[in-house]
């Protein structure tokens, strides 16, 4: 048995002592199921009593083998009057349930009557070898007769309350547009004109339909019903609340549901209530005759309430059943928004704890159930969730989630507090769980409904141990920490990957920090003295393996603190650290993936040290100015298969960073990851520079739950890197670079739901910019009423503002909207060939420093070969000077002032010359104007800059 420094080792019980294995076709997975238990109630005192449940039993019996009960209702009655009637003290109860479906009507409930205590615990055990269901729907047996070509229709009943429906233990799709598609991630197939007027117009009835889509930033989703139909055709729409971030729908990703017209796709149904008409559309294959038809009726199925801390439920265990069945609560249950993270939540699951303590959820399945499969609400101390398997749920798998009046000062975006008037640390109350145990379970293929889900998600709690799971696919993280409230959590030893698989700005592993300090009207250092009132234990990610697809194995987001990140192997990402104090990075392996500082504060208290990190470029820093932030970063070790590592230069090292640090082969064991992508064996060997560095080997081995799915191979990147193109450009305004919103780490950095505008990375305080009042990370999003999509949008206005002229800007910083006032230089202005330029005709081509561009102003130009072509700049002034690049392969060039000939330049030189001004127009009367150019001679016209004055 291997273990994990500062980790315990985990128990795996010999199969031939415990377990016995049930397989079935419907299912697809084995299960491990509970000892043997006594045949028969009764016993001496101190002894187990023991009652059977079966299907084929009866309520008026004695509940013992020979006799079992028939329903859990009943047991659960014959358990209460055991665990009392013993005067000499209680016995240890179980319930023996054995194989078959149990359908409820409602929740089985237990109270603190049920509970047990820890030498006398109540168990509910799903009889060893036999398969237990605990199911929220019920069995359908409908005379199908045909409707309209391959639709059959059936007389069910009117009134039900269904949202889901089984065939042969499938799940059906609900009537939609477009047709499911399983090879398309997101949202199982999406359509811009979903809800349009268009289409609305064919529905006959538009008040079932139902509008599932992403929320516009992408972070999760957001779903509606239809309430009615807008003079317009387009539908009115009620935001069922699913998001903390807002009712922002994305243009793109939506689709409709629930809608009778819809229904023209294999595997579709649709229920009319009022009429109790079952329509179904049969996969092929599939004789409805013959099948087994379910439906999903229940929200929860099994409910272990206590009526507070002090009257809790506990020593309660439940092993060995399946929970499937329950109705989608998304569209049924209020949602609550949890802090100031980007969640909001339905309390509750198909098993839901509250008020409980040393209650135990294990070795059972929970599958394709509604909303969330377990929901552990409120207060709840040192239960147990281990050895189970959560597929296919509608939310999410495990939430760990306590009540906002445990949290001092809480805010969410709708109310975000900017002071502290309550410094005391910690909590309020007693309504959260803590010390809770999450291991050895296997969660896969989450958020099948909605879509700000995770396979484990925390919230307002307090030492949660999240140990040795395998999770992967869902549709954002697979680990979530919503809110530092309050920290001492443990993920350890656990295999993610395939996260993120439907919304953005997120990795496997999230966190955000906004509490009470975060939100603060405040500077840093006052900040960085409230940080720990709420993260107050460190919180540790160690010995996990991670594979992501895009940019940040665990994302540290916006003041996420005191956290340690140690021992962990982060695959095809990275980690981010953005706008949190005391984070602690050691001695990880990074393989393509690297650190990236997002928006740090002043003296952060992070340090970044030991680590190996194979990729071509280790740190990514977004304003994160190393000075101010004085992390301490040294003792790392960087490869790039012998290629240059950027970044980590003499610039990097006179800040202190890594300057112990070296660039040298690790010498792992077996292949290179270079040439092996599947690799995922990363020891190094005996006399590896890391080991002299102080880094240590990290376990190879036990990484999440035993037998399940690893991640796949790495995707080496084999596209231009995103900063190699137009939109990275860094183009100069006011003395500072500007460029577009081009990759999703800037998006994140600004906590924007678009690309839109020019971005500020940096504006030093010496800079005309930073004097007009731009600031670092500022986006400009408006200028003088109109939006900024794109560069033009911005230059064609700015070049028309006359100099001197004031400009007003809508700029978007600290995650909100100002306002700022430019008064446009006097003095002269230099622009770029990106500025505002249109370019007409099929020749031209943006070259960059890496592709002919070198040399030029902003180190790029504009360059074509046919021979018509033009250029044109509109802009406000008194002259103008046009640069670019002279050489032998250049020719004449016809310039046009105002529409009128300026007469022709010819740009053939005998050597190349960068940045030569080759024409000038001055006197020209104040006001706006154009300079226009056509290519007549020569292979190449090249535009560099102009100076307006």
């Amino acid at each position: 048995m291997r273990t994990v420094p500062g980790s315990r080792p985990r128990r795996r019980s010999p199969a031939s002592a415990l377990t016995a294995v049930v397989a079935t076709a419907a299912l697809g997975v084995g299960l491990a199921v509970v000892p043997v238990v006594p045949a028969a109630a009764g016993g001496r005192s101190g002894e187990a009593v023991t009652f059977h449940v079966s299907p084929r039993g009866s309520d008026r019996a004695k509940g013992s083998a020979a006799k079992p009960f028939r329903t859990l209702e009943r047991a659960r009655k014959a358990v209460r009057a055991a665990s009392h009637k013993d005067g000499r003290g209680r016995r240890p109860v179980d319930v023996v349930v054995h194989g078959g479906t149990y359908r409820l009507r409602s929740a089985l409930e237990f109270t603190a009557a049920d509970s047990g205590t820890g030498k006398a615990p109540v168990r509910y055990l799903a009889a060893p070898g036999e398969r237990v269901v605990i199911s929220g729907g019920r069995s359908l047996a409908p005379h199908w007769r045909s409707y309209s070509g391959s639709i059959k229709v059936a007389d069910i009943g009117a009134g039900l309350d269904f949202d889901g429906l089984f065939v042969d233990g499938q799940r059906q799709t609900l009537a939609r547009y477009p047709d499911y598609d399983p090879d398309t991630a997101i949202l199982g197939g999406y359509a811009p004109d979903a809800i349009s007027a268009e289409r609305v117009a064919r529905w006959k009835n538009p008040t079932t339909a139902l509008v599932r889509g992403l929320h516009d930033g992408m972070w999760g989703g957001n779903s509606f019903e239809v309430t009615g139909v807008k003079a317009d055709g387009t539908p009115e729409l009620a935001w069922v609340g699913d998001n903390n971030r807002g009712s922002g729908l994305h243009d793109t990703y939506r689709m409709v549901e629930n809608v009778f017209e819809e229904l023209d796709a294999p595997g579709e149904w649709f229920y009319d209530k009022p009429a109790g008409k079952l329509y179904f559309y049969p996969p092929a294959g599939t004789d409805p005759a013959r099948a087994r038809v379910e439906t999903a009726e229940q929200n929860e199925l099994i409910r272990v309430e206590g009526s507070g801390p002090g009257d809790a439920v506990h020593h309660l265990t439940f092993s060995g059943f399946t929970f499937t069945r329950t109705h989608r609560t998304l569209f049924n249950t209020p949602y609550e928004k949890l802090q100031l993270g980007d969640w909001a939540l339905a309390r509750a699951a198909a098993v839901h704890l509250k008020n409980t303590e040393n209650v135990s959820v294990r070795d059972s399945r929970f599958d394709q159930l509604g909303g969330n499969a377990l929901l552990i609400d409120g207060y709840n101390s040192h239960d147990t969730v281990s050895g189970n398997e959560f597929s296919h749920s509608g939310a999410s798998d495990i939430a760990v989630v306590g009540n906002p009046d445990a949290v001092r000062e809480p805010s969410t975006w709708d109310h975000m507090r900017r002071t502290i008037s309550d410094t005391r640390p910690g909590p309020k109350s007693e309504n959260y769980p803590r010390d809770i145990s999450i291991r050895d379970n296997y969660l896969h293929d989450n958020g099948q409904f909605e879509k700000q889900t995770s396979g484990v998600q925390i919230s307002m709690s307090r030492r949660v141990t999240v140990d040795g799971n395998t999770l992967h696919d869902g549709p954002r993280a697979c680990v979530d920490i919503n809110d530092g409230t309050w920290g001492g959590h443990l993920i350890q030893n656990n295999d993610i990957f395939n996260c993120v698989k439907e919304t953005s700005d997120h990795g496997p592993f999230n966190s955000w920090g906004r509490d009470r300090f975060w939100p603060l009207t405040a500077d840093d250092a006052t900040k960085k003295s409230y940080a720990k009132l709420d993260a107050m234990e460190t919180t540790v990610i160690r010995h996990n393996r991670i594979r992501h697809s895009s940019h940040w194995d665990i994302d540290l987001d916006d003041g996420s603190s005191n956290y340690l990140i140690e021992d962990n192997l982060l695959l095809n990402g990275g980690v981010k650290l953005r706008e949190g104090f005391h984070r602690t990075v050691r001695n990880n392996v990074f393989v393509n993936g690297g650190a990236h500082f997002h928006v740090w504060f002043a003296d952060s208290g992070d340090v970044v040290e030991k680590n190996v990190f194979v990729t071509d470029t280790p740190y990514s820093l977004i304003q994160a100015d190393m000075a101010r932030s004085r992390p301490v970063i040294d003792d790392n070790l960087f490869w790039n298969n012998g290629n240059a590592v950027r970044g980590v230069d003499d610039a990097w090292r006179a800040n202190g960073l890594d300057t112990r640090s070296v660039t040298a082969d690790p010498q792992f064991t077996g292949a290179s990851p270079f040439t092996d992508p599947a690799k995922l064996d990363y020891t190094v060997r005996p006399g590896s520079p890391a080991l002299a560095l102080g880094f240590h080997n990290i376990a190879t081995g036990g990484f999440g739950r035993a037998g399940s799915p690893t991640p796949p191979p790495l995707t080496w990147p084999t596209e231009t890197p995103d900063t190699d193109t137009l939109d990275a450009l860094p183009e100069p305004l006011l003395g500072v670079p500007v460029t577009r919103i081009y990759s999703d780490a800037i998006k994140s950095a600004t906590g924007l739901t678009d690309t839109n505008g020019l971005h500020l990375a940096a504006v030093p305080g010496t800079s005309e910019a930073y004097r007009q009042g731009l600031r670092a990370n500022d986006v400009i999003r408006e200028i003088d009423g109109r939006p900024v999509t794109d560069r033009n949008s911005f230059w064609l206005a700015y070049n028309q503002a006359a100099p001197g002229a004031g400009v007003a800007l809508k700029v978007w910083r600290d995650q909100a909207s100002t306002e700022v006032s430019l008064r446009k230089p006097t003095g002269g202005e230099q622009i770029n060939n990106t500025s505002g330029v249109v370019y007409t005709g099929s020749g031209w081509d943006w070259k960059n420093r890496y592709r002919g561009g070198a040399g030029g102003w902003a180190d790029d130009v504009h360059a074509t070969q046919t021979v018509g072509d033009s250029f044109e700049l509109a802009f406000n002034g008194t002259a103008i000077d046009l640069i670019t690049q002279v050489n032998t392969d250049e020719g004449e060039v016809e310039l046009f002032v105002d529409g009128r000939s300026a007469g022709t330049i010819d740009n053939h030189n005998a050597t190349r010359v960068h940045q030569k001004t080759v024409f000038r127009a001055a006197g020209l009367a104040p006001g706006a104007h154009t300079l226009r150019g056509v290519m007549k001679t020569g292979d190449y016209m090249i535009v560099d800059s102009f100076v307006i004055r």
